[in-house]
């Protein structure tokens, strides 16, 4: 028997990954010392790019770009996932279609 999956529930998965990837990330490269940049940890993170600047500022400016940085983060995983569930739920469609016929 197949459970019905829900946007909802898809879109809220995506947004709790869209949290903790990005935190594991970061603990990842601070943790092993390594530099953050590879092509895998960029397409993971896409809202890292607002956490390349080079001037100086303030820790509470820093904490706000890291904020909006993971607000962009979770946006994209979460229409990731509406688009995901989208098609995955035309596929079975079609599927279910076919197999009726």
């Amino acid at each position: 028997m197949v459970k019905r999956i829900s946007l909802r529930r898809v879109v809220a998965v995506a947004t709790v990954l869209g949290v903790l990837v990005p935190i594991v990330l970061l603990v990842r490269t601070l943790l092993l010392g390594r530099l953050f940049g590879s092509p895998l940890e960029f397409l993971l993170y896409p809202g890292s790019i607002f956490l390349f600047d080079a001037s100086r500022h303030s820790s509470l400016y820093g904490l706000a770009i890291f904020g909006v940085s993971l607000i962009a983060t979770i946006a994209l995983y979460a229409f990731a996932g509406m688009i995901l569930f989208g098609i995955f739920r035309g596929i079975v469609g079609a599927w279910r279609f076919v197999r009726r016929r």
